[in-house]
């Protein structure tokens, strides 16, 4: 009996990872593709702690999902956020803790530059009353960021820095 139930706890745990995993590229990819309710249907509603860094601190996902809308939701902002090497642990049968590198590009058609950051995500994930994973509380550091010319068809005068205000030629 105790063989059965180990198998049940193991296949219940690589359902919620394979869950908590998709849940992450559901949030990037409705990101990318400026579908804002699909965004924020991967968060809890009430009480969250949301921390962009530049893009601010939010304790609310519908404030932060209003503020993405203003700032990210145009035609000329073409976005892709590629996560990978994710560390998830189950702590609970009801809550998880995620760590992912994340690499993100952006196209400014309108203003001609290039957005490249590097950086990681440190997740809280809680299982809701319909048993589907939400993200809680969601941290994004950055590594590096490099803005790049594309006027002219090239690339020219990368930007990189750690944080959006101290930018260095290269």
């Amino acid at each position: 009996m105790r063989n059965n139930q180990d198998i049940n706890e193991r296949v219940e745990s690589i359902h919620a990872v394979s869950n908590i995993k998709n849940l992450k590229f559901k949030y990037w990819n409705a990101c990318d593709l400026k579908k804002p309710a699909d965004i924020l249907s991967c968060f809890c509603m009430d009480d969250v702690y949301i921390n962009f860094e530049d893009f601010g601190i939010f304790y609310s996902a519908k404030a932060m999902v209003k503020k993405y809308e203003l700032n990210s939701c145009h035609d000329h902002l073409l976005e892709q956020h590629a996560g990978k090497n994710e560390i998830i642990k189950l702590l609970s049968s009801n809550e998880a803790s995620g760590f992912w590198s994340l690499s993100y590009n952006l196209i400014d058609t309108l203003k001609n530059i290039n957005l490249y950051i590097t950086g990681t995500y440190e997740d809280l994930y809680v299982r809701d009353e319909n048993n589907n994973w939400l993200i809680k509380e969601t941290v994004f550091k950055k590594i590096s960021s490099m803005y790049r010319s594309l006027s002219s068809g090239q690339c020219s005068n990368p930007r990189i820095s750690r944080s959006l205000g101290g930018k260095k030629i290269i």
